[in-house]
C-alpha cells in the first residue's frame, strides 16, 4: 500500500522542492493525502513546473474550503427517482482524489484551461458515478461539474 501524507507534510515537500515522496510516472506527479486522496500533478519531464507549486500549494492549504464550494455544486444531484440506487447520495460525497494541471471543459478539445480538479463519489452506499468538480486556477472556485462511470 503506498504511504500516506497529511497535506500540510505535502505542502512542505512542495515549498522545499523535496520530490522523493512523489512517484513520477507518464508526466504526472503522484501522492496519497489523508484529505485527498490521490493527488496528481501533471509534470511534464517528471518535473514539477514552479509556477504549478504555488498554487498547488494555496489550493491545498485552502483545501477544506475548495471542498465547500464542490458541495456548493454537488448538492443539486439528485438520485430519488433513480431506480437502483435512489439513495446512494444519502449520506453525502466524499473526496477521490485532485488533480492539477491542463485540461479541457465541456465535450471539444478545445478551449484547455489550466487548473485543479476535486473528484468525489458517495459516501457510505456504492454508486457507481463519480464526480468531477473544475476549478479555475486564479479564483479557485468551481466553474462545472463532470460525472462519469468508474
Amino acid at each position: 500500500m503506498a504511504e500516506l501524507f497529511y497535506n500540510i507534510e505535502i505542502i512542505s515537500f512542495l515549498e522545499n522542492r523535496n520530490f522523493e515522496h512523489f512517484v513520477f510516472r507518464n508526466g504526472c506527479a503522484y501522492i496519497n493525502s489523508h484529505e485527498a486522496d490521490e493527488i496528481i500533478i501533471e509534470a511534464p519531464d517528471n518535473q514539477i513546473p514552479d509556477d504549478r507549486i504555488r498554487y498547488i500549494i494555496d489550493a491545498l492549504y485552502h483545501l477544506d474550503d475548495c471542498i465547500q464550494k464542490a458541495h456548493s455544486w454537488l448538492e443539486h444531484i439528485s438520485l430519488k427517482n433513480d431506480k437502483w440506487y435512489p439513495h446512494a447520495l444519502n449520506q453525502g460525497f466524499e473526496v477521490y482524489g485532485m488533480y492539477f494541471g491542463t485540461y479541457t471543459y465541456g465535450h471539444e478539445p478545445e478551449p484547455v484551461t489550466n487548473g485543479f480538479t476535486l473528484s468525489f463519489k458517495a459516501a457510505g452506499e456504492y454508486f457507481p458515478c463519480k464526480f468531477t468538480v473544475k476549478f479555475c486556477r486564479n479564483d479557485m472556485h468551481p466553474f462545472a461539474v463532470e460525472e462519469w462511470l468508474e
